[in-house]
């Protein structure tokens, strides 16, 4: 065989490793492989002739790549198309985003000024399940990754987060600093992030023995104005919540804000941890503890994925990107709020 008819599947069975493997090998990411078995990828390619490149489109010439997120002014949004801009520019490509509001209608018509200008790529945050022209542009050979959600049923590549794993954590820290009422603002359940939070949320409370109370629970839009309305209503509760779980930032800033209109203070009279580290989360008094995300890097690993992919010799990838818990103040339980019950 020869570089020119030979593919990435060729090496993927001449050393025994997955089509995966071999395209981190190849693009040198977006995860790292052992020396041993790149030693075995790149013999591998040395004995069927496979020249690294050689039908990479995102090596020949400057690509246009698309990007659609639900609010590109949203600093986790915001902060993952610049990761995916850092790694698009440095061979020359460029990243025209838009923003979908999260409003399938809105979605759809940015999708399609995309396709009208033929973008060489997609990344694309879906507000539910992928719709049906961006499976049709795959099908085309243009690349198309997931990023931060999931897409429903697809075999598209994805990056996301661990949303199930770091809301339980979030929740279970609040269990493990003593509330018990503990609600949740959340988003819609068509939204694949706002699902696995809301599993996660109800799964620490099973594992602690506490009941889920549907009343403590507001699902709707990722906008600060559903986060204030939500909180407000949590609030008028009898007995009203001991701490609220925000699941991102935009909510969180309605949350707060609410909380300051009602003059009700964090964590004395209710704690608080949201999901997203915002700059301003450790500017307010007191300091808010938050789910940490990589946002950056999800956008780093989403450009990195759309690159390695463009010879469509990989699909169907996950790759689940881990956060953490970042703790200040807002979480804890004071003694007086102890003394008080």
């Amino acid at each position: 065989m020869t570089g020119r008819h030979t593919s990435m599947r060729d090496v993927a069975r001449a050393a025994g490793v997955s089509l995966a493997t071999v395209s981190y090998v190849v693009n040198h990411g977006p995860k790292p492989v052992g020396d041993a078995t790149r030693k075995r990828v790149v013999a591998a390619m040395h004995n069927v002739g496979y020249q690294a490149g050689s039908r990479s489109r995102s090596r020949t010439r400057s690509l246009t790549i698309g990007a659609i997120v639900p609010d590109a002014t949203n600093s986790f949004f915001s902060q993952a198309l610049a990761g995916a801009e850092s790694v698009l520019s440095k061979p020359g490509h460029m990243l025209v985003t838009a923003s979908s509001n999260d409003d399938p209608a809105r979605e759809l018509k940015a999708l399609e000024a995309l396709i009208r200008s033929r973008v060489d790529g997609l990344i694309l945050t879906p507000q539910g399940d992928v719709p049906p022209e961006v499976e049709r542009l795959r099908s085309r050979g243009v690349p198309v990754v997931l990023m931060d959600r999931d897409g429903g049923d697809t075999k598209l590549n994805r990056v996301v987060m661990d949303n199930y794993g770091s809301a339980f954590r979030a929740t279970r820290l609040l269990i493990e600093s003593g509330h018990r009422r503990i609600a949740l603002v959340n988003g819609l359940q068509r939204i694949s992030t706002a699902r696995e939070r809301l599993k996660g949320y109800r799964a620490a409370l099973e594992q602690a023995g506490l009941d889920f109370d549907e009343k403590y629970v507001r699902l709707g839009p990722f906008t600060s104005d559903y986060g204030r309305q939500s909180t407000l209503d949590l609030l008028s509760l009898t007995p009203r919540p001991d701490a609220i779980f925000s699941s991102s930032v935009i909510l969180t800033t309605g949350v707060l804000w609410s909380l300051r209109a009602r003059r009700v203070r964090w964590p004395q009279d209710i704690a608080v941890v949201g999901f997203g580290d915002a700059a301003w989360a450790s500017l307010v008094t007191p300091t808010l503890t938050v789910v940490e995300q990589p946002a950056r890097q999800l956008g780093e690993v989403a450009a990195r994925l759309l690159l390695s992919s463009s010879d469509g010799s990989t699909q169907g990838q996950q790759l689940v990107l881990e956060s953490q818990l970042v703790l200040r103040e807002s979480h804890r339980r004071l003694a007086r709020q102890a003394a008080n019950e």
